[in-house]
């Protein structure tokens, strides 16, 4: 099926603008008998859609450009549209579909709670209506077998937003610009349409392509994460004794291709703390219990957030200046997880080189050789320093791989999920799991990025395009125990689609108190994981 056919308009292209002298201003472009512009822009064709380019005839500021394309919407059985976060809900959805996400939630425990940090609430138009659909970066329309997949990409360059109008049969795609001067003469590229068909796997392989990306070299995982089973209350005889359980589950031998992984997560100092590990939970430090992962055959992975750090931290106390500061020169918040997070300036020196130092303690000194990296969105809140969102967020990533010695893998989480494509090995795609199904009625009205075991499932199935395509996909953990809320048949169908289509087999079990029964459920599930192929 020949699916562009289905583009029934060429794009229509649309510039906002603010000169040096203050004044603002918005036009269609490449449209004849337009009154003349500050600036020249030309339409480049290439083989997968188009490039926008401008050159500004005196100094000005583009806040955004927009592209309009009209499909056949009529005939398309189901919608993707990709959620910014790693953590946002992402699932294929019928056309007249709506999307809530903060709507019905009353503002102030929008602003108690800082729900509106981790998603696109604070930069991207929310229309709770039917039909009024948005994400960032890409989406595609599904025709039976085939997707149309329409998306910019340039990622690195600046955010870019989609926005569905089912009344009108259009969808809207707007893209920051620059977050500084661009000067006469000065030729850029403001925006890369693309326009893909095939299958969602093969239509977005083509995508990162086009982006200039390709995936990292890596082995899928198995293994242990602490978080669901302690979650931040950690020490070393806890992680001992869990090491035990671990090995004991994974004795035998793991499939070639596969690696074995024990990860630390959250509990071993507070969020900004990383250089000084609390003495108390772990009286060997940290490089003691790498050599202990490592001696038992496994990977050590280790937990850290490093654009981020809590109100009872060190780091919050002694350093005011490296926190990321608004207009007013108040901090900004990150969520409220934890004593209350706040956002480190990535663009500060200072900030740069602890960044550099935790990282490469954690890596060189320690040993660790798997880096689970989380709220990295932090580093993207606020547009400064003449970067944009998407800017700040490739920038922050880059400085992140800049840190480690070589070999060193990254799994990030809390990540926007189009500056990851290429950056990492591994990569969380949906959120977190919960020891329920969807979590308690009242927390279903705190946002698209919320825990929920229904959710991170949606996600594994909406993005299971992207595995072994942009990185490998990270689907959270699976449960075998008996002390959750989940019904056997969840436990078996959470289980079954972190196997069959993601690319890290974790639990937070105590994999040494499982029955025959439930090692011989996660033998079958790492048979049928190992056995797949991927990309």
């Amino acid at each position: 099926m020949a699916l562009l056919a289905h583009i029934l308009k060429a794009p229509s292209w649309k510039l906002s603008w603010r000169t040096a002298a203050g004044k603002e201003g918005t036009a269609s472009v490449l449209v004849p008998g337009v009154p003349r512009l500050p600036l020249m822009a030309e339409l480049e064709e290439t083989e997968n859609g188009c490039r926008l380019w401008i050159e500004p005839l005196e100094p000005l500021m583009v806040a955004s450009v927009e592209a309009t394309i009209e499909p056949d919407m009529e005939k398309a059985t189901a919608l993707f549209l990709n959620g910014y976060n790693s953590w946002t809900d992402s699932c294929e959805r019928p056309l007249d579909a709506s999307m809530a996400g903060l709507a019905h939630t009353p503002k102030a425990a929008i602003r108690h709670w800082v729900l509106d940090a981790s998603g696109d609430y604070r930069f991207c138009p929310q229309n709770p209506k039917s039909g009024h659909q948005h994400g960032e970066g890409y989406g595609y329309l599904r025709y039976g077998d085939e997707t149309l997949l329409f998306g910019e990409c340039l990622p690195d360059l600046g955010l870019t937003t989609i926005q569905e109008d089912l009344d009108a049969q259009k969808f809207r795609i707007v893209k920051e610009g620059p977050a500084r001067l661009i000067e006469p003469g000065e030729r850029i590229c403001v925006f890369a349409l693309c326009l893909l068909e095939g299958t969602a796997k093969e239509a977005f392989a083509r995508f990162v392509t086009c982006i200039g990306e390709r995936r990292r070299p890596a082995e899928p995982l198995v293994g242990f994460t602490s978080w669901y089973r302690h979650y931040g209350d950690i020490d070393e005889e806890k992680l001992v004794q869990d090491l035990a359980g671990v090995k004991a589950a994974l004795s035998r031998q793991v499939p070639e291709g596969i690696l074995p992984v024990f990860q630390i997560d959250d509990g071993y100092t507070k969020v900004g703390d990383w250089t000084h590990p609390s003495t108390e939970r772990f009286p060997h430090g940290m490089g003691s219990m790498a050599e202990k992962i490592a001696a038992v055959g496994l990977l050590p992975g280790l937990w850290i957030a490093p654009f981020v750090c809590e109100k009872d931290s060190r780091l919050f106390h002694e350093h005011q200046e490296w926190l990321l500061r608004d207009e007013a020169g108040n901090p900004v918040m990150s969520g409220s997880h934890w004593s209350g997070g706040y956002a480190l300036d990535t663009l500060n020196p200072e900030v740069r080189s602890y960044v550099h130092e935790v990282l490469g303690l954690a890596a060189d000194t320690w040993g660790f050789r798997l880096l689970k990296l989380d709220f990295l969105y932090a580093a993207a809140l606020l547009p400064h320093g003449g970067k944009n969102r998407g800017e700040l967020m490739a920038d922050a990533l880059d400085l992140l791989r800049d840190s480690v010695p070589e070999g060193t893998l990254f799994d990030l989480c809390g990540v926007p999920i189009m500056s990851a494509i290429g950056r990492t090995e591994y990569c969380r795609i949906g959120c977190d799991v919960g020891l329920d199904w969807d979590g308690a009625p009242y927390m279903r009205i705190s946002g698209r990025e919320r825990v929920s075991t229904k959710n991170a499932l949606g996600n594994i199935r909406g993005r299971a395009h992207m595995d072994g395509v942009a990185f490998l996909n990270d689907p959270d953990v699976f449960f075998l125990r008996d002390d959750v809320k989940l019904s056997e048949a969840q436990k078996k169908t959470l289980l079954e689609a972190d196997a069959s289509l993601g690319s890290v087999l974790f639990t937070s079990d105590d994999m040494g108190s499982w029955s025959k029964e439930q090692k011989r459920t996660f033998e079958e599930a790492l048979h049928a994981f190992a056995s797949r192929k991927r990309g």
